[in-house]
């Protein structure tokens, strides 16, 4: 008796034509994902501590001359759009088009970290997003990523309470560490 193998399976990726097409259908309605490199990703729901931090950031970039966007899709063609916990556009965002770059871009880790640090990093990268600050919640330090390439960031520099993240645009003052993690236990969960 011979053997039968299943068919290899088919994998469909998707881009972000197709992934808009869906969005805009009402399919993913209430779906926790972002697309990256393709695959719908699902993303995790936020706990009191990421809320706070990205409320307290919200405060700190409001005066950026700036426009800011909170956990708003950035489109990275071909395939992917992430969502970043918040990033400064140059320009009013478009109707037609959402923004392929930013000035900045902010991403909260609570638990978060691989997907934060690989990824998504490697995509801002790709979109020639200048800063990227990956906020460490359990090591109550900010990564600020800069040096854009193809093949990610080129320099990282960590910053921990007790320092001061220089600002990331006109009308922002400095980012005080301890102003940003006061509150927050030296672990999260």
């Amino acid at each position: 008796m011979a053997v039968q193998t299943a068919p290899p399976l088919q994998i469909h990726q998707l881009d972000v034509a197709i992934y808009n097409r869906i969005v805009d259908s009402g399919a993913l309605d209430g779906e926790p994902v972002e697309l990256l490199e393709g695959l719908l990703v699902e993303v995790s729901p936020q706990g009191a501590i990421h809320s706070a931090l990205i409320a307290r950031l919200t405060r700190h970039l409001a005066g950026a001359q700036a426009w800011l966007q909170v956990q708003l899709p950035l489109e990275v063609p071909p395939d992917s759009e992430p969502e970043p916990d918040l990033a400064l556009i140059a320009h009013e965002p478009s109707p037609d088009q959402l923004p392929r770059t930013a000035l900045l871009v902010v991403e909260v880790a609570v638990n978060s970290h691989a997907l934060d640090r690989g990824i998504k990093a490697r995509l801002y990268a790709r979109a020639e997003i200048p800063l990227y600050w990956l906020i460490d919640v359990p090591g109550r330090a900010v990564e600020v990523r800069t040096d854009p390439s193809a093949d990610g960031y080129r320099s990282c520099a960590i910053h921990h309470v007790g320092d001061a993240v220089a600002s990331p645009a006109s009308g922002v003052e400095d980012l005080d560490l301890a102003w940003l993690f006061a509150g927050i236990g030296q672990t999260a969960s």
